[in-house]
């Protein structure tokens, strides 16, 4: 009896750290999880507006006209502008090179200063695709006007 009873507080003994480590992490996970979600919700992004739109689709019509490549317009989702490209086909070159060229020569330039000053604080990203746009290829455009 007494060989069980001290096994038994051995056996305590053995899973007490395990079990105070293992809630330790899970508060330090939640704790994390809501350090996170405030952090979202404290840099709340500007509204994006029917104008805000018009000021991004502004930017991009004139690139456009006169290019096998059509402008689709811009759209919000989940608080971020969408610009959508539709192109005749696929490009033959790998998705990196893809995605490097539209940020360097689809991508609004700094020239377009209104509506960078416009969408200040909201993401923009171009997609190019073929058939669906959900299907397309992105990419995030990075602020001139903010980048040193």
């Amino acid at each position: 009896m007494n060989q069980s009873k001290g096994c038994r507080i051995r056996q305590a003994i053995f899973l007490l750290p395990i079990l105070l480590i293992g809630g330790l992490l899970s508060s330090c996970i939640q704790s994390n999880a809501a350090t996170s979600e405030s952090a979202i919700s404290s840099t709340s992004q500007k509204h994006i507006t029917d104008n805000t739109l018009k000021v991004v689709n502004a930017a991009f019509y004139p690139s456009f006209i006169l290019s096998e490549w059509r402008y689709k317009g811009a759209r919000n989702f989940k608080g971020k502008i969408n610009a959508y490209i539709q192109i005749p086909g696929p490009l033959e070159m790998t998705k990196d090179v893809q995605k490097s060229y539209l940020r360097t020569a689809i991508c609004p330039s700094s020239e377009h200063t209104n509506m960078w000053n416009e969408i200040d604080g909201i993401p923009l990203s171009v997609h190019i695709y073929t058939h669906k746009q959900k299907q397309s290829l992105y990419v995030d455009c990075i602020n001139p006007l903010t980048t040193g």
